[in-house]
């Protein structure tokens, strides 16, 4: 009887331990699926750091890939630069990257020479404002930008990054730039004063055609397969945001937002799309509607195709409850000459409250908006007359040029221009791929495509033009301010580097 009692005992023993075991394994198991799950969960999207001046802003070399980087206050986190109207952006920039670099750009090993550009700022081409050509920075060495922001600068999202000719390819793929935001839009849209401000920038990931992990970056992003393109070109980049790939953001249902986008990337073209939204346009390059149409101040679409450069700033509301809603780029076929731009997600809009996420009512702006809408018989006029000046790209297998011309860092202004008055330009295409056209200083209009007027004329500061193809432009060259020598260029980086630039001087 005891004998028995005592393997009943036993059996119970030995039972009660296999539980505690597989309770323990249970545990462990669910510890490391929790684990697991945490480590895949995308981030929630954060805005990037800010800044206001004076600044200290570090160019850097990646201690782990050798990349080039920006550093500021530490990590290499580029912050959204932030001005007033009036105001002065006071920025030291130091070159702290080796003088021996290991990456290539386009005539050979980088020299990590790097300057600064502030795209899209109606501010000096002089020294030590945005000066592109004459302020150069080799390592070991620094400049000191004071850049005067007038008082009547559209207020909206602009943004910076190196313009080192023969670099800047490769430094902008690196992810050497930032936003900048120029305070004050609520004047010309005063229901974004309340609403949470997203600044998203987009830049790229470089997935290599041989690398097992890319293709789980690809996956991760939903990268189509189908192709709009005429181009043969495989994939190599996908898009980040903020630096984080397919991130979450946190919207609640209904809840309206203001995102600022800027597509950072050297030849990525970016035709954003919100499922199931309508995008409420407020301004494009840093561009209000209102400030040219005082009558118009948003436009709804369901996308809005960015060239490499291109800024659009848009309210989006929250999705319905239990519905799914992404932001998205849509395929854009660049031509046949032209590299893929394959659909894929940015990123998950998600219905939760964001830690932190009560929004800070901006600070109230008295002043009235300034606007400055031209005269329909002005655009007329300019419309009916023949181009003051054509741009003309081309290119064959030796590079790129503009009116037959690869640039050169001392050549002479390719064109002059006498500040004070509007004048038409016309920009030409003849090759097979699409380039995006770009001026430093100012914004244009542009109003026809191919000879076509456009529907809706739109400010830019960075057009596409098409394939074989053309764009009619009315430039504002009034402004005061801008005297001195300056540059155009395609945004694709690599074509930049490559010769597809010139100088105009004004004066």
């Amino acid at each position: 009887m005891i004998s028995s009692r005592t393997s009943i005992m036993r059996t119970i023993s030995f039972a009660c331990v296999m539980c505690i075991a597989m309770l323990g394994s249970m545990q462990i198991a669910a510890q490391a699926f929790t684990a697991s799950h945490q480590t895949s969960t995308p981030p929630l999207l954060s805005n990037p750091p800010e800044a206001r001046s004076p600044i200290v802003l570090s160019a850097i070399n990646d201690p782990n890939t050798g990349k080039a980087a920006f550093s500021f206050n530490g990590r290499e986190d580029p912050p959204v630069i932030r001005a007033n109207p009036g105001e002065d952006i006071r920025l030291t920039y130091v070159n702290a990257m080796s003088t021996d670099s290991h990456e290539r750009c386009i005539d050979g090993p980088c020299m990590n020479m790097t300057n600064l550009h502030f795209h899209g700022l109606h501010v000096s081409p002089d020294a030590p404002q945005d000066d592109v050509i004459t302020m150069m920075a080799l390592p070991g060495q620094s400049l000191h930008y004071v850049v005067n922001i007038p008082l009547d600068q559209p207020p909206g999202l602009y943004w910076y990054h190196t313009h080192p000719h023969g670099e800047s390819y490769q430094q902008d793929l690196d992810g050497m730039s930032g936003a900048i935001v120029i305070d004050g839009i609520e004047r010309y849209v005063p229901e974004v004063r309340h609403m949470r401000e997203r600044i998203l920038v987009l830049r790229d990931q470089v997935i290599g055609k041989d690398d097992p992990a890319s293709h789980e970056l690809m996956r991760k992003v939903d990268l189509s397969t189908k192709t709009c393109s005429t181009s043969t070109e495989q994939p190599e980049r996908i898009f980040t945001v903020n630096g984080a790939l397919r991130p979450q953001i946190a919207v609640t249902t209904g809840e309206q937002q203001f995102w600022r986008i800027v597509t950072a990337s050297p030849d990525l073209y970016a035709d954003l799309q919100v499922d199931g939204e309508q995008l409420e346009i407020v301004a494009l390059d840093g561009m209000p509607l209102a400030f040219h149409n005082p009558g118009h101040p948003v436009e709804f679409a369901s996308h809005v195709l960015l060239p490499p450069a291109g800024r659009v700033e848009a309210i989006i509301t929250g999705p319905n409850p239990g519905a799914r809603a992404a932001l998205r780029t849509r395929c854009f076929d660049t031509g046949s000459d032209g590299d893929a731009n394959p659909a894929m997600v940015l990123a998950d809009m998600v219905n939760v409250l964001q830690p932190g996420s009560k929004p800070l009512p901006t600070p109230v702006d008295a002043r009235l908006p300034i606007s400055k809408p031209l005269s329909p018989a002005l655009i007329k006029r300019l419309e009916g007359s023949s181009p003051d000046f054509v741009v003309n790209f081309t290119e064959d297998k030796n590079g790129f040029y503009i009116n037959g011309r690869k640039f050169r860092p001392s050549d002479p202004p390719m064109t002059t221009v006498s500040i004070g008055a509007f004048h038409h330009w016309r920009v030409t295409n003849e090759t097979h791929e699409v380039h995006p056209f770009h001026i430093h200083q100012v914004h244009f209009l542009v109003y026809a495509q191919n000879g076509v007027r456009l529907k809706r004329p739109e400010w830019l500061d960075t057009v596409n033009v098409p394939v074989e193809g053309n764009v009619d432009l009315v430039m504002d060259f009034t402004d005061p301010i801008i005297r001195g020598m300056s540059l155009f260029h395609c945004h694709l980086l690599s074509h930049e580097d490559k010769g597809m630039m010139a100088k105009i001087l004004f004066k």
